[in-house]
């Protein structure tokens, strides 16, 4: 794939958003000391570090009625089956044009779209699922043709929100539209308090190609079969003689492939 092939365009559809960041590798505040923390797994670093995290564009809940933050905006479902005993409610926020659980759309950007409006939260239409909501966000993402965008929660973070998202795989490439993500609400008596910027999802791009990956099992007797269990013999003796092998080797593996492209 081309060197921009995961570039990542937003197209915005308000004034001012909140908006979405590279993902940092930092997973907490306080690292323990010592040795063998997750800090020091490479893997589990680089997976926390994939793609950018999305803030929440505006504060927001899901609770009990007393427990709803002065000032808030509460409702419930207009769809039958969801939980009555407790409330929805979001905080208006006119310094980013969401008020009355609503983004407010600029005349420019409405005369080329056509009218539109973006709810904040919004509900699916059935009464079997009403224990999901839609958050929406106030943007569109566009990115090379034969790529796409995996919304998940947020990798390897502490989720003290209870905020489970759904994960989604959305071909940005072509789909012009703001992305909503669908999330799956706890149940009684968990309740979910969000502010506006906090981190809610991920999102990694991906080619498109990948989501149809064939799954080959290999014979024993095949050379690459027997060449992997050969490295796996050459992996192990590396890793007795350093405990940092994974991370040394990763550098080295990294380098060499900087080193072909400038080649080529």
């Amino acid at each position: 794939m081309s060197g921009d092939g995961f570039r990542i365009e937003i197209i915005s559809l308000v004034n001012k958003f909140r908006s979405p960041a590279p993902s940092s590798p930092r997973t907490r505040e306080n690292v323990p000391s010592g040795y063998g923390t997750r800090e020091q797994c490479r893997p589990f670093v680089a997976a926390a570090a994939l793609g950018f995290s999305i803030p929440s564009p505006f504060g927001w809940g899901f609770c009990l009625p007393d427990d709803v933050p002065t000032g808030a905006r509460s409702f419930r479902s207009p769809i039958t089956g969801g939980c009555a005993d407790r409330l929805f409610y979001v905080l208006d926020d006119p310094a980013y044009g969401f008020e009355h659980n609503q983004f407010s759309i600029p005349d420019e950007i409405a005369k080329l779209a056509g009218p539109f409006l973006i709810p904040g939260l919004s509900f699916f239409n059935r009464s079997d699922q009403q224990d999901m909501v839609k958050l929406h966000l106030p943007y569109i993402f566009r990115t090379h043709e034969d790529c796409g965008l995996l919304f998940l929660p947020p990798i390897n973070r502490d989720n003290g929100s209870r905020l489970n998202i759904m994960s989604g795989l959305v071909e940005t490439g072509w789909y012009a539209d703001a992305v909503n993500l669908a999330i799956e609400l706890p149940s009684m008596p968990s309740a979910i308090h969000i502010a506006a910027g906090e981190t809610i999802a991920q999102a990694v791009p991906m080619a498109m190609d990948a989501a149809k990956s064939d799954l080959v099992l290999l014979a024993q007797h095949r050379r690459k079969a027997r060449d992997t269990l050969s490295a796996m013999a050459e992996w192990k003796n590396q890793h007795d003689k350093d405990r940092s092998a994974y991370k040394r080797l990763s550098k080295v593996h990294h380098l060499k492939e900087e080193s072909s492209e400038l080649v080529s």
